[in-house]
């Protein structure tokens, strides 16, 4: 079960990343990067299952692959911003953390912009 294996990783990482912080602060750093990364490595598979899952359905509702897609690149850059803003965060540096969150937003809103853009599209072909 991959939450036992991510509960395990992050409780190891974690006592041992505390025990660290006094003697050595950038290993302590080191290692709770090295703990969020391994955490991740676990969800890439189910993540893998999951939009094969979300892929399937979207063929059977009929929904394009362009808008698909679309929604997919939005969800993995909103995850990955908030992966890179966290780990940026817990070593510290929240300006550097911010920066990333901004720039993942603005990242969303350029993957969006076809899709939006096609929705005004088509309101405006309506009036």
């Amino acid at each position: 079960m991959e939450i036992g294996k991510i509960i395990a990783i992050g409780l190891v990482g974690t006592i041992f990343a505390v025990l660290l912080k006094k003697e050595n602060p950038q290993l302590a750093m080191l290692l709770a990067a090295v703990t969020g990364i391994l955490i991740f490595g676990i969800i890439c598979v189910p993540l893998g299952r999951l939009i094969g899952l979300l892929r399937e359905t979207a063929e059977t509702a009929g929904v394009g692959d362009g808008y698909f897609a679309v929604v997919l690149k939005v969800i993995g850059i909103a995850y990955l911003t908030q992966f890179g803003a966290q780990l940026c965060a817990d070593a510290g540096e929240g300006t550097v953390a911010a920066k990333i969150e901004l720039a993942g937003k603005i990242l969303m809103m350029t993957a969006a912009a076809p899709v939006l853009i096609g929705l005004l599209e088509l309101v405006m072909g309506l009036v």
